[in-house]
């Protein structure tokens, strides 16, 4: 076992002795515990040595003391690294935060000094050895103060379709003070807004007041006051105009017999305006319908003038100071065309005397026209005439002369020709 080892064992021996002490002999007592402690400060040093690095991470550097009529305009670095010793397990657990670094300012006048740089850290077991740069050059200008316009900077765009219409800002203007150079810079502070992807107004109680130039470039060094504002931004739908066809709404059926033979629209084309999510809501192959024209049992053609159905939010795109006007829809019914076949008894003219018709085939009509005037025919209507002059007693086929009611054609007759038998008179 090494003498390491049997330190613990030493440790509590002195400890013991120093109980045993304080019964007999308070100046042993003492005496030993020191001699204790000591041995225990001697193996932690052995087992957890002290180290020099140069820590990982850059400080930033604190001016004070600043004399209240001046300010700091400039400073060769704001930020410095340094070399510390700690124990070696420390290093893993230290963070900028536990170090401070500044620079004593008092007692100088404007213009550009030379100051050194102190470093301490809050932890009692590290201690800084170096400074890096030690020394750093500082600007002192004389203080300044000046109000300027709160500008409200809008970043990002809203959703497709939305832009913002207004902003105000609470308050409408700020102080800015700091060095005289750069407070002169200072043109307004802006209060940044993100609306990339908005699409509802904007309300924000503390937003940073950034100080900027006329070009819109920050400016450091310089403070605000308040250093936040309250903002409201107003959005609204941009609008959009789209041309649809107009599709009229035709409901109900013309009478029977009847037919809906075209269908006019004027104007057949029109621009809508609105909102992007509006105008892609509407189907663009039907397009616009209109209110309802109904036919139901019409004979004859039916004109209405009917408005356009919108959906909220879009309205009829028409000329500055017009109004828009009903739309024209004429909806033409016509009677339905058809055929019809009619059985007809045929009528032999001119029959030689001392002769007489014995027998006539019966003859079939295909007529054609407007079913409603098709309706109304019966065969009574329909003369079917055969001449038999000069025929004599025997079978003969002859011609026939069809005339058809008026509205009416004729397509065909079943037979072509009238057999007729013709015998003497008995």
């Amino acid at each position: 076992m090494s003498w390491i080892q049997r330190l613990p064992g030493a440790l509590w021996f002195f400890a013991r002795g120093a109980v045993m002490s304080v019964i007999g002999n308070l100046s042993l007592a003492v005496l030993s515990v020191a001699l204790a402690a000591s041995l225990w400060v001697f193996v932690t040093d052995r087992e957890n040595p002290t180290e020099v690095q140069t820590f990982n991470g850059s400080i930033t550097v604190k001016f004070v003391n600043v004399p209240n009529s001046l300010a700091v305009a400039n400073a060769s670095e704001t930020t410095v690294r340094l070399r510390i010793e700690a124990p070696k397990t420390e290093f893993s657990k230290l963070r900028p935060g536990d170090f401070e670094a500044s620079v004593n300012l008092g007692g100088f006048a404007s213009g550009q000094v030379t100051v050194s740089v102190d470093a301490t850290s809050s932890n009692s077991r590290v201690r800084v050895l170096d400074v890096n740069p030690p020394h750093i050059d500082v600007t002192l200008e004389s203080l300044r103060s000046k109000e300027v316009p709160v500008k409200v900077a809008l970043v990002g765009s809203p959703q497709q379709g939305f832009t913002a219409a207004g902003q105000s800002s609470e308050p409408a203007t700020a102080t800015v003070s700091g060095p005289e150079s750069l407070v002169a810079l200072v043109d307004s502070v802006a209060a940044e807004v993100i609306l990339t992807g908005v699409r509802a107004d904007v309300s924000e109680d503390r937003v940073e007041l950034k100080p900027r130039d006329a070009r819109g470039g920050e400016i450091s060094r310089v403070k605000v006051n308040p250093e936040t504002a309250r903002v409201n931004v107003s959005l609204e739908q941009r609008e959009f105009t789209r041309t649809f066809v107009v599709n009229p709404a035709i409901t109900g059926q013309p009478a029977a017999g009847y037919n809906v033979t075209g269908v006019s629209v004027d104007p057949g084309i029109v621009s809508v305006t609105g909102p992007l999510d509006v105008l892609q809501s509407i189907d663009a192959v039907r397009g616009i319908s209109t209110e309802g024209i109904s036919i139901a049992d019409n004979r004859g053609d039916v004109v209405r003038q009917v408005q356009l159905t919108l959906p909220a939010g879009a309205r009829q795109q028409v000329a500055s100071g017009s109004v828009a006007e009903p739309v024209r829809v004429t909806v033409s019914i016509k009677p339905a065309r058809g055929e019809q076949t009619f059985r007809v008894a045929p009528q032999v003219r001119n029959v030689a005397n001392g002769l007489v018709v014995t027998q006539a085939d019966a003859v079939t009509v295909t007529l054609a026209g407007d079913v409603p005037t098709l309706q109304a025919v019966t065969p009574e209507l329909i003369v079917v005439v055969a001449d038999a002059q000069g025929l004599a007693a025997g079978l003969h086929s002859i011609p026939m002369q069809i005339t058809p009611p008026g509205g009416t054609t004729v397509v065909r007759s079943d037979p072509g020709e009238l057999g007729i038998a013709l015998i003497p008179r008995p």
